[in-house]
């Protein structure tokens, strides 16, 4: 297993996968979805393509970028995006490369079997109002075993109509009822 495979965020990648798909199903109703496998790379390493969702329906195609963040940074709220691969050698990172119709980024839960929290952004119009100068988005530096350095907008910086459908906590339907005393307190201070 090479570095890349070793790497933890990897890992917690591959663990998402399913609860993305489950995502996917909910958003976009009757979908089939693929994703970039060893022989089919180049989509991936060339435009950062992650998945490639096919509407059962009408069979039109939607290719997206999708990241799981960790728990400890759902306080964030934050869409990420690779910016330098590497700042040192100057090698660019998804930013530059990202032609992609959708960006997912999700926050797992504590017990890492679901999301706590996502966003589903449509990224042509993040795209476009970047340019415009109407989305004004902060660079930030990884910690730790990534070298590579990202861009980032809060979600509440993102207008509603870039935002193809979220999920800010859990439902009731997530979580049982101690769950939910636990965070949201008794039923009478219930949200």
């Amino acid at each position: 297993m090479n570095n890349f495979e070793n790497d933890p965020r990897r890992k917690q990648e591959l663990r998402a996968r399913p609860f993305w798909d489950d995502v996917y199903r909910q958003v976009f109703g009757d979908i089939d979805g693929d994703r970039f496998h060893e022989e089919e790379a180049y989509m991936d390493k060339r435009y950062a393509i992650d998945v490639q969702l096919t509407d059962n329906r009408t069979g039109l195609l939607r290719w997206g970028q999708e990241k799981a963040l960790h728990h400890k940074y759902a306080h964030f709220n934050s869409l990420t995006v690779e910016y330098m691969q590497d700042p040192t050698t100057g090698e660019k990172g998804d930013w530059f490369k990202l032609p992609v119709q959708f960006y997912a980024v999700g926050y797992l839960n504590e017990q890492q079997d679901t999301f706590e929290k996502w966003i589903i952004v449509n990224w042509l119009t993040i795209v476009d109002l970047t340019c415009r100068g109407e989305l004004v988005w902060r660079l930030n530096s990884n910690n730790g075993f990534a070298r590579a350095n990202f861009k980032y907008i809060n979600w509440d910086q993102i207008p509603p109509y870039a935002i193809v459908e979220q999920r800010l906590y859990p439902t009731v339907n997530d979580i049982d009822d101690a769950e939910a005393s636990r965070r949201f307190g008794t039923p009478e201070h219930a949200l």
